[in-house]
């Protein structure tokens, strides 16, 4: 059997497994020393793993303790702030109600007696429990001098509201106190760090940095998929298995999945489970066969219905389908942003961008991107109604995708920058039946 190194299912924050984002990393550090941080962006875009590298990183690993940390996962029942203090105050102390006593989860494990805070907590006015809690008495015994106390909170989006009063309540009360020590760093899906400051945007003055992540770079993309492979093909010699990788192999996932992380690690993982499987010694395209269906209508398939309806109800569809018609059925997507603008408005595309479909990588960018790639697959293969067209259609996506813009060679440095260097577009007329026309 074929070692699978591919972890779509898992945050990935072990240096093993954390590719690429090392300047979001960089920000979200240096974002911290100074305030409070969120990051937001749609879902599998790598929002959790950045967070929980961030914490590893800022808790000493491979270098100097900068911070203690907890981490806690909000859910959509939090309704109040007193809930949203009961998640963090499990995460950093265990009580003894008996004995009134605390015992801290962070720094050097020690006991902290406080009637007051047993009576708040039993009570259920967590936020006061809290409060007293990260007063300047035990933050002294809990960190050490220049440290900071990390409240991580992921999926940030099921609960922004009570999350926005908690933030503001916590960091309110410490900075009055003159406590400077205390950062929250918040993550989930986008527009949640809207809905926080529709709630108070007060707490603009709170957060430092907002980071929205983007898909990866093509080049840590490719690192990525090669290095996994990689290591599928060594363990495979080890046991006596001959196995090759495919030349076009990598190059072709990246474009397909246009750096989206979560759908870079279904790919591959796809790619090694079909070639056990169904083993012919080489992975290559045939070991993706059945795989883009699987990722629209099974893996992802929520999150793909859940923005087709957004789309449908603001009346967005048709705009998406007519800039998307402007690719040349061309994989990874890249919309010509003259072209976009005429079609269909700047309003329009800066409304894609906002609520993260499209993505610009920066202001003089030539070309619009699809933040997923997927979310194209899907509408291309929702216009076949059987399901032997689906896969037909979908060997024919596979075997269209561009490779050659992928290969090593056209990774260059524009000036101080390694930004990707594209080819030369070629136009719509000059493609001659490429897939664009199958999209409307």
């Amino acid at each position: 059997m074929l070692k699978n190194p591919f972890t779509p299912a898992f945050i990935a924050s072990a240096p093993d497994d954390f590719f690429g984002r090392a300047d979001e990393l960089r920000v979200v550090k240096n974002g911290l020393k100074m305030g409070c941080v969120a990051i937001h962006g749609p879902i599998g875009i790598g929002k959790s793993s950045l967070l929980a590298r961030a914490v590893l990183e800022m808790e000493g690993f491979a270098q100097k303790r900068l911070a203690q940390a907890l981490t806690v996962t909000a859910y959509k029942e939090i309704k109040t702030i007193d809930e949203a203090a009961r998640q963090v105050l499990e995460a950093l102390v265990d009580i003894d109600e008996a004995q009134k006593k605390l015992t801290f989860k962070i720094g050097s494990l020690f006991e902290h007696q406080s009637a007051e805070v047993t009576r708040n907590f039993v009570a259920g006015r967590h936020l006061a429990a809290l409060q007293k809690l990260l007063g300047r008495e035990s933050l002294k015994m809990a960190l050490n001098d220049e440290q900071l106390l990390i409240i991580a909170i992921d999926e940030a989006d099921k609960c922004p509201v009570p999350l926005a009063q908690l933030v503001r309540a916590v960091t309110s009360d410490a900075q009055h106190a003159g406590i400077k020590s205390i950062r929250f760093l918040l993550a989930g899906v986008s527009p949640f760090y809207e809905r926080m400051l529709a709630e108070d945007r007060g707490l603009e003055r709170f957060i430092y940095r907002t980071i929205s992540l983007d898909p990866m770079t093509p080049e840590d993309a490719v690192d990525l998929i090669q290095t996994k492979l990689d290591s599928v093909a060594e363990d495979a010699h080890e046991a006596g298995v001959g196995l090759e990788i495919a030349r076009d192999i990598v190059p072709r996932v990246v474009a397909l999945s246009g750096g989206h992380p979560h759908v870079l690690q279904l790919l591959g993982s796809y790619l090694v489970e079909h070639e056990d499987q169904d083993p012919d010694g080489i992975i290559d395209s045939k070991d993706l066969i059945s795989s883009l269906t699987r990722v629209c209508y099974e893996d992802r398939a929520q999150a793909y219905d859940a923005t087709l309806h957004m789309l449908s109800i603001e009346n967005k569809l048709d705009e998406l389908q007519q800039i998307l018609a402007l690719t040349a059925g061309r994989f990874p997507t890249r919309i010509p942003r003259v072209k976009a603008v005429e079609s269909i408005g700047p309003e329009a595309l800066r409304w894609f961008v906002d609520r993260d479909i499209l993505s610009l990588p920066n202001a003089t960018s030539a070309h619009y991107g699809l933040v997923d790639e997927f979310l194209r697959i899907r509408l291309i293969l929702d216009g076949e109604q059987s399901e032997q067209a689906k896969k037909v259609l979908e060997a024919t996506i596979i075997e269209r995708v561009s490779v050659d813009e992928f290969t090593e060679a056209e990774f260059a440095a524009d000036g101080d920058s390694n930004e990707y260097q594209y080819p030369k577009e070629t136009s719509r007329d000059e493609d001659d039946g490429e897939m664009g026309e199958e999209e409307n």
